[in-house]
């Protein structure tokens, strides 16, 4: 089953304000906090699955997104975890999840061209 481009902007969506509103809750104590991690983790890989599965019409209307490197992150979560520095996950979260917030929302309220 395919799902469609306003579907995977859902899922965007979503896991953005998972997201925020984990990062916003990240508590002191180290098991909470390790809970936060893995669950701000795991959503950047929905983030990047769903940017996978985006077709070109949908990220071409966003082009200043880099789609390439959402899905790299993707990778990198699932299959080099090893290498995961969450001072730069931080970064990350900080600094690009706005910009990608505002494209995902600009994406949906316009829909795509026949």
């Amino acid at each position: 089953m395919t799902r469609a481009a306003n579907e995977r902007l859902d899922d965007l969506a979503e896991a953005i304000r998972r997201i925020r509103s984990i990062a916003a809750d990240a508590a002191v104590d180290p098991v909470a906090e390790a809970i936060a991690r893995d669950a701000i983790l795991y959503n950047l890989v929905i983030i990047g699955e769903a940017v996978k599965h985006l077709d070109e019409d949908t990220r071409a209307r966003a082009p200043r997104i880099p789609w390439r490197r959402i899905a790299g992150l993707r990778d990198l979560l699932a299959h080099e975890y090893f290498r995961i520095e969450m001072d730069q996950i931080r970064k990350i979260v900080d600094r690009d999840l706005g910009s990608l917030e505002r494209a995902v929302e600009a994406l949906r309220q316009v829909p795509p061209a026949p």
